[in-house]
């Protein structure tokens, strides 16, 4: 069963040029490091002060489906910093991801270096 990851952000100011081509430059960086055979983010074809997109998280195991989501969670976290003004709705197949104003998208766990770590051996031994 697929797992989806939707995004979108909108605010009433048309993003610049600029605005769009960083987002798209973090995104490129985001897909090129991302270290699973699965979709890559995608921003639509922003205009009028919006963009949005989905992807479908790695589903190999379920460690790939959890390190996946914390990866395009960073990325996103990145994205959202760079538009300023911006509200953003993030969520998994209609659950949102939470948001904090200090560490960005995602939770707790997925910010633990040894849980990550743990995932990743979980990953080597199955």
């Amino acid at each position: 069963m697929a797992v989806r990851l939707h995004y979108s952000a909108t605010r009433s100011l048309a993003l610049s040029p600029d605005e769009i081509a960083v987002a798209r430059g973090l995104v490129a960086a985001h897909n090129a490091a991302f270290p699973f055979e699965a979709e890559l983010l995608t921003l639509s074809h922003p205009g009028d002060g919006a963009l949005h997109g989905t992807t479908t998280l790695p589903a190999q195991d379920p460690f790939a489906t959890l390190l996946g989501l914390a990866h395009w969670c960073r990325a996103l976290t990145e994205v959202r910093r760079a538009l300023p003004g911006t509200s953003w709705q993030v969520g998994v197949d209609g659950d949102p991801v939470p948001w904090d104003d200090e560490v960005g998208f995602g939770w707790p766990e997925q910010r633990d270096p040894a849980l990550l770590a743990l995932l990743e051996q979980g990953r080597t031994v199955s």
